[in-house]
């Protein structure tokens, strides 16, 4: 095994106080993280000593320490111990006091409490915490998740997402009300019919569709926009076709493993944005693809984007709006000649609905339901990444915790749906 590679291995060991363990196996992935920046992850799996001499092909065994690391930073990612089960040191590791675990939290991820990242969720010896800047919330956020097992023993923890610095933020004093856009908020508040599982039954509702808006009043942004990575081309191009493609088409199985070499690693090797002249190889064969697939469908289907992953293209469409859903297909095309290698359709999903019963007759206008709703709504001071830079501006979040029965008027909780 690298050199490299036993040293860190060895030194989070002693770190971790995982005496008792015995490194099996190593491996290195590549992620794109919500900055739109590749990272490099040393996945570490040391199994207890008492089980390092048996064969475990295929699984780990309990009390196995599953370790992520930052390739680059160094700094931990993530800790599972496989079944609950740890073997680790006596006081290596926090007992569940939660000023135990803040002072843990903050040791390992070099962020301070209440600046960084606050508390959110407190459980039976479950932490949730959440991304923060002088304890107001941040978009994309970051998650820190701590567990331990019904002896007091540390059985996990992992930090996903994006955790920003105040000098990241743009200060500015909050001013925005409900009242001062409620024009922007009827924008965003839509009819549409929800499907009620325990009922088989389709459930006509008005709903306020959340988004934020920029503190000034300059700009609207909806939450997908944020999550939008830098490599992904937004794309508004209807398909159309006069004629069935002859060309043969043969679908095989995804390799989509995001496993990476170490040299790769040391070299921050990433996938390349897609180019101009590939986006139009791709378009062209999903047009062909479409209409050997779905020959009647010419017109029909919308690409709304295109992204590269591993050695693939993905091209995703968007298809007739079936209640509240959109039909999705997704064209999955290799690099490298600019076949087909395989498709998934949200069909079978849309299928799941088609015993459910037609909603009640409509009764509640736009406007009566708004009035019903408006008292309900929130406008929460939220710092957005802007996507043309670093930095994080003032916006408020509008969203709403409730929804309004278009056939009785009621308002029900999301949560009850």
């Amino acid at each position: 095994m690298n050199e490299d590679i036993l040293s860190r291995a060895k030194a989070w060991q002693e770190k971790l106080g995982l005496d008792h363990y015995v490194l099996e196996r190593s491996h290195i992935f590549s992620e794109t993280n919500l900055n739109n920046r590749t990272s490099y992850i040393l996945s570490l799996e040391l199994f207890p000593t008492e089980e390092a001499s048996e064969e475990h092909e295929d699984f780990n065994p309990a009390g196995t320490a599953s370790l992520d690391i930052d390739f680059h930073t160094n700094k931990l990612r993530r800790i599972i111990f496989v079944n609950g089960v740890s073997f680790a040191n006596e006081h290596s590791l926090p007992t569940p006091e939660i000023e135990n675990v803040i002072e843990w939290v903050e040791e390992v991820t070099d962020m301070m409490f209440g600046r960084q990242f606050k508390l959110v969720y407190e459980g039976d010896r479950e932490y949730r915490f959440q991304a923060t800047v002088d304890n107001m919330e941040v978009a994309p956020t970051g998650e820190i998740e701590v567990r331990f097992n019904d002896t007091n023993q540390l059985t996990m923890f992992s930090i996903d997402g994006l955790f920003p610095t105040e000098d990241e933020v743009e200060w500015e004093p909050f001013s925005l009300t409900r009242d001062d856009i409620t024009e922007e908020i009827q924008d965003h508040f839509s009819f549409l019919e929800a499907p009620i599982e325990e009922e088989e039954k389709w459930l006509p509702i008005w709903q306020v569709n959340e988004f934020y808006i920029r503190n000034d009043q300059s700009e609207i942004i909806l939450p997908e926009s944020i999550l939008t990575l830098d490599t992904y081309h937004q794309l508004n191009r209807v398909i159309k076709w006069d004629n069935t493609s002859t060309k043969e088409f043969s679908l095989k199985d995804l390799e989509l493993s995001t496993e990476i070499s170490y040299e790769d690693a040391v070299h921050k090797v990433i996938v390349q944005p897609i180019s101009q002249n590939e986006l139009t190889l791709a378009l062209e064969e999903t047009k062909d693809f479409l209409s050997q697939f779905y020959p009647n469908d010419s017109g029909k289907w919308t690409a709304t984007g295109m992204y590269p992953e591993k050695n693939y293209i993905f091209v995703e469409l968007e298809g007739e709006t079936f209640k509240a859903f959109k039909r999705k297909l997704k064209v999955i095309i290799n690099r490298e000649d600019f076949t087909t290698v395989n498709y998934w359709d949200s069909q079978f999903l849309l299928d799941m609905f088609n015993d459910y019963k037609e909603k009640d007759q409509v009764s509640v206008t736009k406007e009566e339901a708004f009035s019903k709703i408006v008292g309900t709504i929130e406008v929460i001071p939220v710092y957005v990444k802007n996507a043309k830079s670093e930095s994080y501006q003032l916006c408020g979040r509008v969203s709403c915790n409730y929804v309004v029965n278009a056939a009785t008027g009621d308002l029900i909780d999301k949560n009850e749906l």
